[in-house]
């Protein structure tokens, strides 16, 4: 544990934090390397609004006093979608991800939820390979017409 995430909390998502979630999905998609119409192209995927906190269950971790990442997750009946999984670059490379993938299962498994799968960022898969998930497939993009991104789920 990093003198950093000594202090993380993870609480619930608060309503005029919206604006504040948005800029660090868009920071953490841009760390890699993304280029400025990529990024444009995606920012309304990427974009938290009060519509989004009232469907998925949005989670945020705080170190101090500062959001340093945060997490959202749609459940229905058994399964469970990790929709939104973002860490603000400065804060990367601590377990704050870790952390919030550790709250979610939590709260699936809590919840009878069996099966949690995740469109990932192809940078990404690899750390929900860590975390347990397996590749099962692939998805359209969501943002970016032809472009397919890995899908990984996890079941207990």
């Amino acid at each position: 544990m990093t003198p950093h995430t000594a202090s993380l909390l993870i609480r619930p998502a608060l309503p005029d934090e919206t604006d504040a979630l948005t800029e660090i999905a868009l920071e953490a998609k841009a760390y890699w390397g993304y280029d400025d119409d990529f990024m444009e192209s995606c920012r309304k995927e990427l974009t938290i609004t009060l519509a989004k906190m009232g469907r998925y269950r949005i989670r945020v971790a705080q170190v101090g006093g500062e959001i340093a990442g945060f997490s959202a997750m749609n459940a229905e009946g058994g399964a469970a979608d990790v929709e939104d999984l973002f860490v603000a670059p400065r804060f990367m490379g601590q377990g704050i991800a870790h952390r919030l993938m550790e709250d979610m299962l939590t709260h699936a498994r809590r919840h009878g939820i069996r099966l949690v799968h995740v469109e990932a960022d192809p940078n990404a898969a690899s750390f929900y390979e860590r975390e347990g998930f397996s590749l099962c497939g692939e998805a359209p993009s969501g943002s970016i017409p032809g472009r397919k991104l890995p899908v990984l789920e996890l079941s207990f």
